[in-house]
């Protein structure tokens, strides 16, 4: 009797088990489905990362490290020099001793433009990467520095601001800037007159298109690149320079990293007698 009643009891609950059966089944299928459909939208995303398209590459702001050097005169130090002399003029041994120092530590002199076009997302950077500037035009730049680079398979930047340029023998002629440029150095532009042009009174656009227009005149082409007097910029100027026709402006200082928003505000550093702080800022071991 009591088998009787067990047999009846799991015949009447069967069709609530099977109900239940049929919706675990239901819901497990429906999971099963959204796992591979997951699965293949992970996939796709992964392959797409594993594969960046160039317009990906442009689209992420990556912080590069590459050190902007900043020098001014090369030159003998000398009796009677100012503290501001001896910090901006560094001496010729030094320089050489400098230079020397990044060839036999594997440091890569890399153009401007091909730091400028690492940060827009259409180039790559060595490592140990360092861009070599030199600012104003001064003729000992030429005298002093030129050959060390030359030598040492060295490229640089040399950005002029152009009323100095030919003006007495403190500055480069013309031929000696198309000499630099021949021999495969950046020229870049560095204003007319080198005054503070975040002064309202200052024109613009004599000092920054003028200063093009006047390198375009003098080397056949327009440069590319500009760099503010006394690194002194603000966002007009920096829309002048953007507007002038220019890729990219360093300004001073800041250190040694860059982004693709630092475009018209590169940093840089300040490159002086000390050593010890040339191989720390270069991050040598």
């Amino acid at each position: 009797m009591s088998t009787l009643l067990s047999a009846a009891r799991t015949d009447a609950q069967w069709p609530r088990l099977a109900l239940r059966a049929l919706r675990i089944a239901t819901v497990v299928g429906a999971a099963v489905v959204s796992l591979a459909v997951l699965a293949k939208a992970l996939s796709a995303r992964l392959e797409a990362r594993a594969e960046p398209t160039h317009s990906t590459l442009s689209a992420i702001d990556v912080p590069i490290r590459v050190p902007i050097l900043v020098y001014h005169s090369i030159a003998p130090h000398h009796p009677g020099q100012t503290a501001e002399q001896r910090e901006l003029d560094v001496d010729t041994l030094v320089f050489q001793k400098q230079m020397q120092f990044l060839v036999d530590h594997g440091y890569r002199a890399i153009p401007f433009a091909t730091l400028v076009a690492a940060l827009e997302g259409t180039a790559t950077v060595p490592d140990r990467g360092v861009v070599i500037t030199f600012d104003d035009g001064w003729a000992t730049q030429y005298r002093f520095a030129f050959p060390t680079l030359r030598r040492l398979g060295l490229t640089a930047t040399f950005f002029v601001y152009t009323n100095g340029i030919a003006r007495d023998h403190v500055f480069m002629s013309w031929d000696e800037v198309r000499e630099l440029r021949d021999a495969g150095m950046t020229i870049g532009s560095h204003s007319r007159s080198h005054p503070l042009l975040t002064d309202a009174n200052v024109s613009l656009t004599d000092e920054v298109e003028g200063s093009r227009e006047l390198i375009t005149r003098n080397l056949g082409t327009a440069p590319d690149f500009f760099a503010y007097p006394y690194g002194e910029w603000n966002q007009r100027v920096a829309a002048a320079v953007k507007a002038a026709g220019y890729r990219a402006a360093r300004a001073y200082p800041g250190g040694v990293v860059n982004s693709r928003s630092d475009l018209f505000a590169l940093h840089s550093v300040l490159t002086t007698d000390d050593m010890v702080a040339f191989e720390r800022l270069l991050g040598s071991p």
